[in-house]
């Protein structure tokens, strides 16, 4: 029954993701807006879609690894100029996980578990001005991470139920170099020379480190026991039983993205982006990991001088 709900869920993911990309790609190609400049500030809405390789560990329920494949979707939206940007972005993803069991003839492999995650991120930097030239801007600031996690496993009985709640306060860095191409290019193949057009490309790197790292996490077992007194139990006291608030931990965030833009002032950019997060506990230590392949496309729906 679970395999179903899942596999249905990432059906639907597909479907929704393909049709807005789609209806984004076109509005993309036809936007009105004019030739960008950066000596203005930009008001971008971006659209993302990625596939992401989750991995994870809970020992307050079981020392194993999952691993697993799924989907995300987000939205953003980004003000930026050369010497200043702010973006937020709102992600949700689901994945299908397996459990990587050690070879045994006791412990037998398979079954399946659904992890969803919802992030919500802000973020502000501001350029370095003696460290930056006209082909590298380098930016630091900070930024505030919300994460929250939901892990379904009927495998575990009374543990199917997991629920991570963690929030990060980050200190970033991002270095972007322009790898635009000024002029016209020709490339001599013999049979035909084709002519290479200049074209704006910037390649971003950007690195969060958690500087306050808060979660909401369940003490020693995920086992609902709590008390259920008929209507004066409500199902968040009930959910959340046993749930402790602690300021421990690390967690980093990397991406790396290539990004081209076109003449009416849109891009597109492809990016890798790699999280990682540790919540130590005597018993009930959490990892988590993933590493994601991401395509976006960015609507420039207004600009301003600065």
């Amino acid at each position: 029954m679970f395999d179903n709900l899942s596999f249905r869920f990432l059906i639907l993911f597909i479907c929704c993701q393909s049709s807005l990309i789609l209806n984004a790609q076109e509005q993309l190609n036809n936007s009105n807006v004019e030739n960008i400049d950066i000596i203005h500030t930009n008001y971008y809405t971006l659209l993302s879609a990625g596939i992401t390789n989750p991995i994870y560990r809970d020992f307050a329920t079981s020392p194993l690894f999952f691993r697993g494949i799924g989907l995300s979707l987000s939205t953003a939206w980004l003000k930026q100029s050369d010497s200043r940007e702010r973006i937020f972005q709102l992600e949700i993803g689901g994945a299908v996980m397996f459990p990587k069991t050690p070879e045994s003839n006791f412990i037998q492999t398979g079954g399946s578990s659904f992890f969803g995650q919802i992030n919500a991120f802000y973020q502000q930097l501001w350029k370095l001005e003696a460290l930056s030239n006209t082909q590298n801007n380098i930016k630091v600031g900070g930024a505030l991470v919300i994460t929250q996690n939901i892990r379904i496993n009927g495998a575990l009985l009374n543990n199917f139920l997991g629920l991570e709640s963690i929030y990060n306060l980050m200190a970033s860095a991002q270095i972007t170099r322009d790898i635009s191409r000024k002029k016209e290019k020709e490339i001599n193949l013999l049979l035909f020379k084709p002519v290479l057009k200049p074209v704006k490309r910037d390649l971003r790197f950007l690195l969060n480190v958690g500087v306050l790292n808060v979660n909401h996490r369940p003490g020693y077992t995920y086992t609902y026991n709590s008390e259920m007194n008929g209507t004066e139990t409500g199902s968040a006291a009930w959910t959340y039983y046993n749930y402790q608030w602690a300021l421990n931990g690390w967690r980093l965030q990397t991406q790396l993205e290539y990004i081209k833009y076109l003449h009416n002032g849109n891009a597109r950019s492809w990016s890798y982006v790699w999280r990682a997060t540790h919540v130590p506990g005597r018993h009930e230590a959490f990892q988590m990991a993933s590493h994601q392949i991401q395509f976006t496309l960015f609507f420039n729906s207004k600009k301003r001088k600065s």
